[in-house]
């Protein structure tokens, strides 16, 4: 079995291979093959990177490459190893930084961090990472491009408060002002049409629109976006796993006799947690069950603030069980896989 760490870079690739032989019923010897090697991160650099393993051998289902998680740069080289049979590990780049914690490295460079990444994958052998289809892809750039426009038009909107109420407003610059907040409504529209096109002509994307969409406080854009960010967490058996990966999963803090105050993990993605609020928000105004789970937390005692974060992690396990069940939401919905967390 060969190990290929690879800490990846904008403009490099450092590798370190590896090459792991059982020995007995628990003993492995593990082997350095050859020095660290550098290669460009483009289509060229990643050809020579492929060559170089052909030389030992190490390509196909009998290698394990693992790398962190750096956005799009680990992407490319993710998928060229992946077409070529080889076991792909992304790895939370804070996993990582931990490792490196618990065997008290000193130091940092990018030779020593390839080195690190393959020893965590020789030891902590993480899960295998599979691409992602071509629409989520797209349809997860379509929704960042949308917040990123929402932002510009909030901004927008503040400097022409601002202008307008100066002691003499600068015409000039109020017109420009609204021109930008014209072409930014228009993108705005362009861009929330494509979103809704691309859910349309995606048979996979439409169905489970659909189903998130029969859920109370959910809407299309919040089904869409939740589509998106978890796509590559498909094969999660339980509620509890999506609602960790959302940061929504409760967080005791006991020691001895010191019980301090609870919280929510917030290791996690935020704009999963950000839309799933503003969806418990929506439910509050609600008569339906969940409304009255809100009203019931707060009659309690409960803070708002609290009861929305319930509320939130409510909303996503039953968007979880509506789509492992395959069934639209119905008043007392639950899956058998959605498992208490």
């Amino acid at each position: 079995m060969f190990i290929l760490g690879i800490d990846v870079g904008k403009s490099h690739l450092h590798c370190r291979l590896l090459k792991s032989t059982e020995q007995g019923t628990q003993k492995q010897s593990t082997t350095k093959l050859g020095n660290i090697q550098i290669f460009q991160n483009t289509e060229e650099g990643r050809l020579r990177l492929t060559q170089w393993l052909e030389g030992y051998q190490a390509l196909g289902n009998t290698t394990h490459a693992v790398m962190e998680a750096t956005g799009v740069y680990s992407q490319q080289i993710a998928h060229t190893l992946h077409s070529l049979s080889c076991k792909v590990s992304v790895v939370n780049a804070a996993k990582i930084k931990f490792f490196a914690m618990s065997n008290l490295r000193r130091g940092k460079t990018d030779s020593m961090d390839a080195e690190l990444i393959a020893q965590y994958g020789l030891t902590m052998k993480p899960a295998p990472w599979t691409p992602t289809r071509l629409e989520l892809e797209h349809l997860r750039a379509l929704l960042s491009e949308r917040e990123g426009i929402i932002g510009l038009i909030t901004m927008e909107k503040g400097r022409h408060h601002a202008f307008a109420h100066h002691q003499q407003p600068c015409k000039k610059a109020l017109e420009r002002c609204e021109t930008r907040q014209k072409l930014l409504k228009e993108q705005l529209d362009s861009v929330e049409l494509d979103i809704k096109d691309i859910i349309k002509a995606d048979p996979i994307l439409k169905g489970q629109v659909g189903l998130l969409t029969s859920v109370p406080g959910v809407g299309r854009l919040t089904a869409a976006t939740l589509l998106a960010e978890t796509h590559h967490l498909e094969d999660l058996q339980n509620a509890g796993q999506w609602a960790s990966f959302a940061g929504l999963s409760p967080v005791p803090r006991q020691s001895g006799q010191m019980m301090g105050r609870s919280s929510i993990s917030k290791v996690g993605n935020p704009r999963i947690r950000k839309i799933l609020y503003m969806s418990a928000v929506t439910v509050t105004r609600m008569d339906n069950e969940q409304g009255e789970f809100y009203r019931r937390l707060v009659g309690s005692g409960k803070p708002k603030k609290v009861a929305l974060i319930a509320l939130a992690r409510k909303i996503l396990r039953v968007c979880f069980a509506v789509l492992r069940s395959g069934e639209p939401y119905t008043k007392g919905h639950r899956s058998q896989l959605a498992l208490p967390a």
